[in-house]
């Protein structure tokens, strides 16, 4: 039964229809078309109510609660929205309905200013699409992801976030080996730092041999290991909590041991020097 002009909203919702064969099983179909245009008319707690009702005549048609979806998210209800998707992808498990989904997904972890919480949402959005790296979200997710893990301090897992953006595969393998590396070896390594001041760390290449030399006279660091290649200081040993990495010794943690020599192993993150104890 259509809605007649002037008519109030709850009358027209709530207004007994009408128990013919011919008009019984549209009665869902007449309430989403109404929902759709009042979403459509800027509309939504309306167009909420509306879909409501025809969900309660009919909790199994999908494109009810896709629509339902629609309408939450505009309202920036959010989770809601979630649910409403995967009562609709349970109805029809459909690459649509899941994309769907996933966009959804990708512009509530963008409106959040917890970080924590984005990072979690945008993580389900990667995962639920399953996006490859052909397609046209593969960019935009991952740069999201990226940007997120940035603003929580994560800079490793930032970079490889953006590689895979960029779609360098060679490079997250090469990353992530040398991540391993620094995790499991025996070997103890350090850190060179300060390359910057001297003649930069492209000097450095993989299987240089470095002698080290203590510094107790140093001023501003009694544990300073000074670094040299052919007799030239090319930078330190780390040794603060903004130069030292995690599983890497500092100058302070290798000062009684017998230091002489160490050996570069490779360059990590384009700014690290990673060298072992020879």
């Amino acid at each position: 039964m259509s809605r007649q002009f002037g008519e109030n909203l709850d009358d027209w919702v709530n207004k007994p229809q009408k128990k013919t064969e011919e008009s019984v099983p549209n009665v869902d179909m007449v309430l989403f078309k109404e929902s759709q245009r009042l979403l459509d008319e800027s509309r939504p707690n309306e167009a909420l109510t509306v879909i409501n009702v025809a969900i309660e005549n009919n909790d199994s048609n999908f494109e009810y609660f896709k629509l339902k979806a629609g309408i939450l998210e505009s309202l920036n209800r959010y989770s809601e929205a979630s649910s409403a998707y995967d009562s609709a992808i349970k109805l029809n498990p459909s690459d649509e309905l899941i994309k769907s989904k996933s966009e959804m997904l990708y512009r509530w972890a963008n409106s959040l200013n917890d970080k924590n919480r984005a990072l979690e949402i945008v993580t389900e959005a990667i995962e639920l699409s399953g996006i490859e790296p052909e397609d046209a979200n593969w960019e935009r997710f991952w740069y999201l992801k990226g940007s997120i893990l940035d603003c929580l301090g994560q800079p490793i897992e930032s970079r490889i976030c953006y590689m895979k953006a960029e779609g360098f595969a060679d490079e997250i393998r090469e990353l992530e080996g040398q991540m391993e590396y620094i995790k499991s070896t025996s070997d103890t390594l350090i850190s060179i730092t300060g390359t910057r001041f001297y003649f930069g760390i492209e000097i450095f290449k993989p299987g240089m041999t470095v002698e080290l030399v203590r510094e107790p006279e140093n001023e501003h660091d009694r544990d300073a290991i000074r670094v040299e290649i052919d007799g030239e200081k090319v930078g330190y040993v780390a040794n603060s909590e903004y130069t030292v990495m995690e599983n890497i010794k500092s100058a302070s943690d290798i000062k009684k041991m017998d230091l002489k020599k160490a050996e570069v192993v490779f360059i990590y993150m384009d700014e690290h020097v990673i060298a072992k104890l020879v």
